[in-house]
């Protein structure tokens, strides 16, 4: 019997298994068996992507990067949600 490399996680899957468990009190969390999230339905699974981003180099001040850096992980998220934000605020104005 040949023993099977567990499968690497993909970031949104660490993300997803790092992120709070949030409850009502009318809501409970049922415990799954291992074997339920190997099945094919878990594995095939896939997250819609959105449109691709571009890779660029940008120079922002320490004290930006400190304070997006110290929000956790998806600091790069949050600063494309902060410029996308500033983008349509611009639009609305008609200053685009």
């Amino acid at each position: 019997m040949v023993d099977e490399v567990p499968k690497r996680l993909s970031i949104a899957e660490k993300r997803a298994l790092a992120a709070p468990l949030v409850l009502t009190p009318d809501r409970q969390v049922e415990e799954l068996e291992v074997e339920a999230l190997s099945t094919v339905a878990w594995v095939e699974a896939s997250l819609r992507e959105t449109t691709r981003k571009k890779l660029i180099s940008l120079r922002v001040d320490p004290a930006v990067l400190d304070f997006f850096k110290a929000q956790g992980p998806g600091y790069q998220t949050r600063m494309n949600a902060v410029l996308t934000a500033y983008m349509q605020v611009k639009k609305e104005m008609g200053q685009a």
